[in-house]
């Protein structure tokens, strides 16, 4: 008898949320996007030399955000509706925590990226964005600090991703 009363109940409370969100005019974030960028997308690199491997990571995760967040497809650039310039303009890395001996132990890696998309329709819309990320240093092995800072650059990029999908869905309002 529990099962059946909690599961009419879950029932219930869905379909009273499947009213509530359509009633109240949502629609997601994809809708909008579509509305500004189209179906399809190119992302074009402009590389950051002083970190070719963020850089080319950071395309990866926004080629991921296009199909997952943006519910787009990606095209050639010949082909896409839309074209997505991304550029890593800059990282800095600033030390937040010392020990006794003064060595730092934690860095805050500041990414500044600019986002340009370019549409059919003419339309173009530049974005400067930031993110950070809090790594830890190793002091007896640099390659441990070396591998924290990537993972750190690139969570501060995922930051910007964020914010720039917010920006371009709030352009297709």
């Amino acid at each position: 008898m529990k099962n059946v009363a909690g599961t009419i109940t879950k029932k219930i409370i869905l379909f009273v949320m499947a009213i509530f969100l359509s009633a109240c005019g949502y629609l997601p974030i994809a809708s909008y996007t579509q509305k500004v960028l189209g179906d399809s997308v190119y992302v074009k690199l402009i590389v950051n030399l002083p970190n070719p491997e963020n850089s080319v990571q950071f395309k990866d995760i926004l080629n991921k955000a296009v199909i997952s967040r943006f519910q787009n497809k990606l095209a050639s650039q010949k082909d896409a509706d839309s074209i997505i310039t991304i550029e890593i303009t800059k990282v800095t890395d600033t030390s937040i925590a010392t020990n006794e001996q003064g060595f730092t132990t934690f860095y805050r890696a500041t990414v500044f990226v600019t986002f340009t998309y370019t549409n059919k329709k003419g339309m173009s819309k530049t974005f400067d964005n930031s993110g950070y990320y809090d790594y830890a240093v190793s002091l007896e092995n640099p390659l441990i600090t070396y591998n924290n800072r990537y993972y750190g650059i690139n969570q501060a990029i995922e930051q910007t991703i964020d914010k720039f999908i917010t920006q371009v869905s709030y352009q297709g309002k």
